[in-house]
């Protein structure tokens, strides 16, 4: 008599996914977001902004190139920021933030 063969578990590969929100380093809350835009084919241009705090720098990053994701960016931002060279702008409490008009 033959026994059942036994089944093979099918192996599972967990997928990193690239963050989107990230850590500010003023507050300490997970609501930094970084919005990437092209400046042309092989440049590109980063807002950093915190939700939290009112922390806002949008500086063009010259040496960051298009192909960079937002973590790259967040990278190069902490380096400025911890080496107090980042450009940073406060978002007013009254409720003007970015595209908005008063």
């Amino acid at each position: 008599m033959g026994r059942r063969r036994k089944r093979r578990k099918a192996v599972v590969k967990k997928v990193v996914k690239v963050p989107t929100v990230f850590e500010c380093p003023r507050c300490a809350s997970r609501t930094l977001s970084i919005t990437l835009k092209k400046k042309d084919e092989n440049r590109a241009y980063a807002i950093i902004a915190c939700g939290t705090c009112g922390l806002l720098d949008d500086e063009d990053f010259t040496d960051i190139p298009a192909i960079y994701q937002a973590v790259d960016v967040y990278a190069k931002f902490i380096d400025l920021y911890n080496s107090g060279r980042a450009k940073i702008k406060s978002i007013s409490e009254s409720g003007a933030g970015i595209g908005q008009s008063t």
